[in-house]
């Protein structure tokens, strides 16, 4: 976990590798699927009687060749482009070429036993927007929101205010 400190005001975080592994391992599952649905010869070369076998295995290692390439780039592009930002008052979000921030003043309730289960920090904005953020391996995000939302309420104040929405 590489963490980067722009003077005394930002911080550079980058979210958990294990946790977004998980994302590719099933991102790129389905990637396979799809392509091997829409373009493989479903492995007739193992039941066709005339000999013709060197095209479907072309065919299928083409595929299957498309389809690392895929995962390395979805990889690389995952594990580099996604990060946050903290500073004393926000944190922001950078997703690929997105940036999305989040005030700590906006941030109303932490649902804790969502966030200690999954890994992944579940947060209620004032608007009552839920906001999933990957943790990172020394949850140092968790501890920044913690200080730095000033109007955390109670599980119960949440859902008297928002009622429809369940915790």
């Amino acid at each position: 976990m590489i963490t980067y400190n722009f003077g005394m005001n930002e911080k550079r975080i980058y979210p958990s590798r294990k946790s977004l592994i998980k994302t590719i391992i099933i991102f790129s599952i389905v990637i396979l699927v799809l392509l091997y649905a829409a373009f493989s010869s479903r492995f007739a070369w193992a039941y066709d009687k005339e000999g013709n076998i060197s095209g479907y295995i072309i065919q299928d290692v083409a595929i299957i060749l498309i389809w690392i390439i895929l995962t390395v780039i979805a990889s690389y592009i995952l594990l580099t482009k996604n990060y946050y930002v903290l500073t004393k008052v926000d944190i922001t979000h950078h997703k690929l070429n997105q940036e999305v921030t989040y005030s700590f003043n906006s941030i109303l309730y932490i649902d804790e036993e969502y966030t200690k289960k999954h890994n992944t920090i579940l947060f209620y904005l004032n608007t009552g927007r839920s906001v999933f953020l990957v943790l990172d391996n020394k949850k140092e995000i968790l501890d920044a929101i913690n200080k730095g939302a000033k109007n955390l309420i109670s599980k119960q104040e949440f859902h008297a205010k928002f009622p429809k929405i369940r915790l």
